[in-house]
């Protein structure tokens, strides 16, 4: 894996491999590395992955989708991606639709020969996606025993002990219990800090909504201080330490575009998926960036901290990210290198948050737990699963040995169109008969 700078008036750091996108090369291509296989190969129906391709497909229809479509006539997403994978084979991978359609927010057509196709190698925004990869780097440092998972944020960053917050662990950072509020309060990107420092130390010194561990509250501020805590530990930047066990997975096409660099000087702008005419949507307070945002984060916090950020920034494709899953699935192995340790693989499926007694709290370390919106009839506590809020979403199915990945832009060309959790509860139902389990179709 090569790690790109390119220098213009900014600098993007891209993380890129010339390694097959599910083989790292050089490593040892036994069983732990993911191939391309039939369903039949691994015991799966192969009927309903077929079923599944034209339901899923059909999502770019517009049409009343209920609750999901906001009670109005609207596509679900515009395009997508979708892979699924059982017993270290991929059984299912396809693209649809459109990853470039609209000319505005209203959905304004545009001609014909602008629009582009999604193809399996389309990158998309991951969006809190990027979360999942601040948790391998933070699990990684609890393995190697420079971070201590029920020691302080105080203990690594003293000045993080302000306003309440001297008892919040890395544990609660990880499991939304920390006590945050949503997101900072001023926002980063609304001007009132003019500097990088500024922003780091308003991450800091953010005070609480609820008292350290006691409530579920799923908060962007808990990643944020995660990566304030990785790049001071470490001495180095977060896309650096996410690169490290990226190159080892054989991942080509992950990476922070650091510095927010804009249109074709960005070397992956035309096989990014564009996102929202964020301005038109929310106003003038938004970024000012080309519209739609193509190819820098669409999340705005973390594009005023120059793209990189704990709890967004990544860029990725579902070919990649198969690997990263068949890790976890692996006990924290992929190829014969060791990623994480079982120990952390196994916190990753631990329900930190039982006490709560209510399953939509349910949270392993990084990921959340038996949450039927992204897993839909494979919910359970052996399934761990987090969502994107551009519309990505990635499943791992201890139980079943099984994950499966959906990458969108659903808000292409607005966020105000859909949810499109209906899609991931439906790929879930799809999975789930290829399986041959009994699990019902998930209702409107």
């Amino acid at each position: 894996m090569r790690l790109f700078s390119i220098i213009a008036s900014t600098s993007l750091v891209l993380i890129q491999t010339t390694a097959n996108p599910t083989i790292a090369k050089g490593a040892n291509h036994g069983s732990s590395i993911l191939r391309y296989g039939t369903p039949e190969s691994v015991g799966m129906d192969p009927l309903p992955l077929e079923q599944m391709i034209a339901n899923l497909t059909a999502y770019t229809t517009p049409a009343d989708y209920g609750r999901f479509s906001f009670d109005a006539i609207n596509p679900i997403e515009p395009g997508g991606t979708f892979l699924v994978g059982h017993r270290n084979t991929i059984v299912s991978a396809f693209a649809f639709g459109k990853k470039n359609l609209y000319a505005d927010a209203n959905g304004t057509l545009l001609p014909p020969h602008l629009q582009e196709a999604t193809d399996l190698d389309t990158i998309y925004d991951l969006a809190s996606l990027t979360k999942i990869y601040t948790t391998v780097a933070i699990l990684r440092e609890i393995d190697s025993g420079k971070l201590q998972l029920n020691e302080t944020v105080a203990r690594y960053v003293p000045e993080f002990a302000v306003n309440g917050k001297s008892n919040i662990t890395i544990l609660m950072l990880l499991t939304h219990t920390s006590g945050f509020a949503p997101d900072p309060v001023p926002s980063l990107f609304s001007g009132v800090y003019p500097t990088y420092e500024e922003k780091i130390k308003a991450i800091v010194t953010q005070g609480l909504t609820n008292p350290p561990g006691s409530k579920f509250l799923y908060s962007d501020l808990n990643f944020m201080s995660l990566r304030v805590i990785l790049e001071r530990i470490t001495n180095r930047r977060l896309d650096q330490l996410i690169a490290e066990f990226t190159t080892l997975l054989g991942m080509h096409n992950t990476f922070f575009n650091r510095g927010n660099v804009e249109g074709p000087k960005n070397p992956f702008y035309w096989q990014s998926a564009p996102q929202e005419f964020q301005i038109e949507v929310l106003g003038d307070g938004e970024p000012q960036r080309p519209q739609p945002v193509r190819g820098s984060v669409h999340d705005e916090n973390a594009w005023s901290l120059n793209g990189v950020s704990g709890h967004a920034g990544v860029f990725s494709t579902v070919r990649d990210t198969a690997a990263l899953c068949q890790m976890i699935l692996n006990n924290g192995t992929y190829g014969g290198r060791l990623i994480l340790s079982q120990k952390s693989v196994d916190n990753i499926f631990t329900n930190f948050n039982a006490r709560f007694n209510n399953i939509n709290d349910d949270h392993g370390l990084g990921f959340e737990l038996n949450q039927y919106y992204t897993a839909g009839p494979l919910n359970s506590l052996l399934t761990s699963s987090h969502t994107g809020f551009t519309g990505t979403s990635i499943v791992i199915d201890r139980g079943h040995n099984t994950f499966y990945l959906h990458f969108s832009n659903r808000v292409h060309p607005s966020r105000e169109w859909s949810s499109n959790n209906i899609v991931r509860e439906a790929l879930g139902y799809w999975v789930g008969k290829s399986l041959r389990l009994d699990v019902k179709f998930p209702q409107l």
